[in-house]
C-alpha cells in the first residue's frame, strides 16, 4: 500500500498520505453564483432550511424577507412555494451528479477498502446534517409526488453506477451485475439509516446517535458486508 502523499486537481475528491481519504460535497463558490432576484431567492430558501428548519413552517413572507425581494417578485417567478422546491430538489441533484463524477477518483487511489467507505459514509452523514431540513422537505414530498421521486431514484442509480465504476477497477474478475447488487444494499444502508433519521428527527428507535457513532457503526456496517460479497 503506498503512503506516498498525493495531490489531486480535481478539487471534489482529496486524499492526504493513505489512508486517509475525504470526499466533499460539491458545491459552487457563493461569490460565483448569479445575484439576481431568482437565485437570491433559492439561496434564501437554502438557508431557511439548512437549520433544520421545516419546510412547511416557512411562509413566501419569511422568504422573500430573508431574500430582499417582494412577495410580488416571487410570484412572478414561481408558482407558488412548492415551485420553488423543485428548484432546490433540482440544484441538489446537480450538486450530486458532480459530486458523483469526482468519485471516480477514488479508483486510482491505492487505499484499503475501509477507508472508501468510510469517505463515503462520511459525506453522506455530513451532507444530511447540514440540508436537514431541505432533505427532509423533499424525502416528505417524495411520498405523494412522483416527479420528486424520480429525481431522487436518478440520482441514487447515478451514485450506484460510479460506485461500481470504483468497485470494478478494484475487483476486474467480479461480474458487474455481482457488483450492482452489492453496491445498491450497500446504497440503501447508508442512505436508508440516514432518511429514517430524517423522517423521526434524529431518533427512529428514541436512541440518539451522534454523528461520529453514526459514521463508525455505518463503517463497520457496509465494510464487513462489501468486504463479505467481494470476496
Amino acid at each position: 500500500m503506498s503512503t506516498e502523499t498525493r495531490t489531486n486537481p480535481d478539487p471534489g475528491v482529496l486524499s492526504k498520505t493513505s489512508p486517509d481519504v475525504v470526499l466533499q460535497w460539491a458545491k459552487p463558490p457563493q461569490q460565483e453564483r448569479s445575484q439576481n432576484t431568482h437565485d437570491r431567492l433559492i439561496e434564501a430558501a437554502e438557508r431557511l432550511v439548512g437549520g433544520g428548519r421545516s419546510w412547511s413552517d416557512i411562509g413566501v413572507q419569511e422568504l422573500v424577507k430573508e431574500a430582499g425581494t417582494s412577495v410580488g417578485a416571487f410570484y412572478n417567478r414561481f408558482r407558488d412555494k412548492d415551485a420553488l422546491l423543485h428548484i432546490l430538489q433540482i440544484s441538489l441533484y446537480q450538486e450530486g451528479e458532480v459530486t458523483a463524477a469526482n468519485a471516480h477518483a477514488l479508483a486510482a487511489l491505492d487505499v484499503p477498502l475501509e477507508a472508501l467507505v468510510r469517505a463515503f459514509v462520511s459525506l453522506a452523514v455530513q451532507v444530511y446534517r447540514q440540508q436537514h431540513g431541505i432533505r427532509r422537505a423533499l424525502l416528505l414530498e417524495m411520498f405523494t409526488n412522483r416527479q420528486f421521486r424520480d429525481r431522487a431514484v436518478a440520482l441514487s442509480k447515478l451514485t450506484c453506477e460510479g460506485l461500481c465504476d470504483v468497485l470494478h477497477q478494484r475487483h476486474p474478475a467480479i461480474d458487474r451485475a455481482t457488483l450492482r447488487t452489492s453496491v445498491d444494499v450497500a446504497h440503501r444502508i447508508i442512505y436508508g439509516t440516514l432518511d429514517q433519521n430524517l423522517m423521526y428527527e434524529d431518533a427512529p428507535t428514541d436512541h440518539v446517535l451522534a454523528d461520529s457513532t453514526m459514521i463508525e457503526e455505518l463503517v463497520v456496517a457496509v465494510h464487513a458486508y462489501l468486504e463479505r460479497r467481494l470476496i
